[in-house]
């Protein structure tokens, strides 16, 4: 997995999201971007087919108690049906790349 910061509230994430190190490197750099002021974040997910629990209770929280907008352009079509199949697609505002 590679993450690139595109602005102070974009982020790019590039392979597939599976590992603890995945996970930790996700919440180091937009608790960081949360940090420094970003009222929302717009994710762009390209050719992860799949999204840990961790990575996705982070999302969560980051919604639900610190206010953050989330918005995700996903490319893969079976992550997007994923998030749909867990009630998730509307909060985490996810829409096809």
């Amino acid at each position: 997995m590679h993450l690139a910061q595109t602005n102070s509230s974009e982020l790019t994430i590039t392979g597939n999201i599976k590992t603890t190190e995945d996970y930790l490197a996700i919440r180091k750099l937009v608790t960081g971007m949360v940090e420094a002021g970003a009222p929302s974040l717009t994710l762009t997910i390209n050719e992860s087919m799949s999204m840990p629990s961790s990575v996705i209770g982070f999302f969560v929280k980051l919604i639900n108690r610190d206010k953050v907008r989330v918005t995700m352009l996903i490319q893969d079509r079976r992550l997007l049906e994923l998030l749909e199949e867990l009630s998730l697609g509307s909060m985490f505002g996810a829409r096809q790349a």
